[in-house]
């Protein structure tokens, strides 16, 4: 056997045992940044957006991220980490670990959002704008600004109807005042979360869209 052959023979066997890691899937693109950070370093437009990439903004900062059927919008002081839902799709799951987190989508299963152990998503396949915001350690905000929304924690569901804005308790105790008049009214045991409703976004959403309009971005209210 020729040295060549041999090397050959060595290369392919090598290969065999050590295949090659899958590329990362590619998940969309930064179209909008301003004192934003992607993992360690600081992101600027034209970044490609790869599951699993973590993002993060300072005081005053905006990001935003676009993909195959769905555009996020992180607010400053903000943070999330976006991964593939499905293998091979541009449908995002995005974790929103601090501050406020928009997105629109036209498809309800392109995205899902996920905060302190809550799940919300559009629902339904057409045009969706909804907002969350984490304002304590068991406490959200929530808004559909356009279009339903649905929101899930530990088992339960509740459909949030476009316009609603609500305060979100999750795990409320159970010698909570707000606690005992709504499960006294609903006629059944407390919930794992209490919705508290209340009149329009927070100020976060609008420093997005200001910041946007700064930086000439489309709004996410157009259609």
């Amino acid at each position: 056997m020729t040295l060549h052959h041999s090397l050959a023979l060595e290369m392919a066997v090598f290969l065999a045992w050590n295949p090659l890691p899958a590329p990362a899937t590619t998940l969309g693109v930064v179209v909008g940044a301003d004192r934003a950070y992607l993992n360690n370093g600081a992101v600027s437009e034209g970044a490609t957006v790869y599951d699993g990439d973590h993002f993060a903004t300072e005081a005053g900062g905006m990001l935003r991220l676009r993909g195959d059927a769905v555009t996020l919008d992180l607010a400053e002081e903000s943070a999330v980490t976006v991964r593939s839902r499905t293998n091979g799709a541009q449908y995002m799951e995005a974790e929103l670990s601090k501050g406020t987190l928009v997105f629109s989508a036209t498809q309800a299963a392109a995205v899902e959002i996920r905060a302190l152990g809550t799940l919300t998503r559009p629902t339904a396949d057409a045009r969706t704008i909804g907002q969350v915001s984490i304002t304590g350690p068991k406490e959200l905000r929530i808004h559909a600004r356009r279009g339903a929304l649905q929101f899930s924690y530990r088992g339960e569901t509740r459909i949030i109807a476009e316009g609603e804005s609500y305060r979100v308790i999750l795990d409320p105790p159970d010698d909570t005042t707000e606690i005992k008049q709504a499960a006294k009214k609903a006629g059944r045991p407390p919930k794992a979360f209490l919705f508290v409703i209340i009149g329009g976004g927070t100020g976060a959403a609008v420093l997005i869209l200001e910041n946007q309009r700064q930086k000439n971005l489309e709004s996410p209210d157009r259609p």
